[in-house]
């Protein structure tokens, strides 16, 4: 059996999510059903993480196992020619049988993107929280500083959530502008159901002048999910990057 690793792209809009979920679309349902057809059997693909309905990705990676005998460039373009549109492999390799994109210490960039002007999008329709009226950028900013390092950042954290633990660790945040869109980087080795969409909607109170910036510190240490803001839309959040610390 050889181990393969896969770089992923797509736009989560038409998923219901990446993991597989009866009679809805997924990004594992169109992987495994790409990999089936170019393979001859069915295989089952595993990702760093889960994307939620909604939530694009810029780089994804999962692995899969099988005994064809392939090369990269026919795996990464067999898969191409049989994923829908919003799917693409932008990169296929073979890896030792240790790889795990899920388990493999890595760590992920997330993205959170807000347009802030009065006229609705176009181009960025489906990439972005609109906001018509001002926010205030070096609020948020300030805010955002008590979110790095290691909390129980349950006040984040949405039902359903299958962590064992609501303890993670943010190594690195930062805000900006970049045009006409306000960008939120976050990364970090894990994340909770929601954690970054529900930072962020907590951000956006703040923006809004809602909240002094030192509430968000007080909503971390309160471990109340009722005390932090709503969950922003899912359209705004792309997992940007996945970064793998050892020799895999």
């Amino acid at each position: 059996m050889t181990r393969w690793r896969v770089d992923l792209e797509y736009d989560g809009g038409p998923f219901a999510g990446w993991q597989l979920q009866p009679d809805q679309p997924t990004v594992q349902g169109a992987l495994e059903s790409a990999l089936e057809a170019l393979l001859g059997h069915p295989t089952r693909i595993r990702g760093a993480g889960r994307t939620d309905a909604g939530v694009h990705a810029l780089q994804q990676v999962a692995d899969f196992d099988t005994d064809q005998q392939r090369s990269a460039r026919s795996v990464r373009d067999g898969l191409n020619a049989k994923l829908p549109r919003e799917i693409a492999c932008v990169a296929a390799s073979e890896v030792p049988s240790t790889f795990s994109a899920r388990h493999s210490p890595h760590t992920k960039t997330y993205r959170y993107t807000w347009l802030v002007r009065p006229a609705r999008p176009v181009w960025w329709r489906d990439r972005c929280w609109h906001h018509r009226g001002a926010l205030d950028v070096d609020a948020m900013a300030a805010a955002l500083e008590a979110v790095v390092g290691t909390h129980d950042f349950t006040s984040f954290r949405a039902q359903g959530c299958s962590a064992k633990h609501p303890v993670r660790t943010v190594e690195g945040a930062n805000l900006g502008w970049e045009e006409d869109r306000v960008v939120l980087r976050i990364q970090g080795t894990g994340f909770l159901r929601h954690m970054v969409r529900i930072l962020a909607g907590s951000l956006h109170d703040v923006g809004r002048g809602r909240h002094e910036p030192r509430w968000l510190a007080e909503v971390i240490a309160a471990r109340q999910r009722s005390l932090a803001g709503r969950t922003a839309p899912a359209a705004g959040l792309t997992l940007e990057s996945i970064r793998y610390h050892a020799a895999d």
